[in-house]
């Protein structure tokens, strides 16, 4: 036999499909805590700049602040590209 699929069997999986679009996700929490040595950073910015979840921001002396920590995926960006080694990622959860 051909390797058609049913009408019936089609429909099922349309309808499961459908199902599990509908069926609401878990919130997802923070998966890293970002920590900042501000005695080590000369604020450059380029963590706040190029932070794909917006965690970071700066403050009005233009030194990194962590302002959305539950959006944190624990990417590492701003550890690894951070020319002062003035900012750590620790992997929860």
């Amino acid at each position: 036999m051909g390797m058609a699929k049913s009408d019936q069997e089609q429909e099922s999986a349309v309808a499961g499909a459908a199902a599990h679009d509908a069926a609401p996700r878990p919130k997802r929490g923070p998966r890293g805590r970002v920590v900042i040595f501000g005695t080590w950073c000369k604020g450059c910015g380029i963590c706040v700049e190029f932070c794909p979840m917006k965690v970071l921001a700066l403050n009005d002396d233009g030194h990194p602040l962590v302002v959305a920590p539950e959006k944190c995926t624990a990417c590492h960006w701003c550890d690894t590209h951070c020319p002062d080694f003035a900012i750590t990622v620790e992997r929860i959860g």
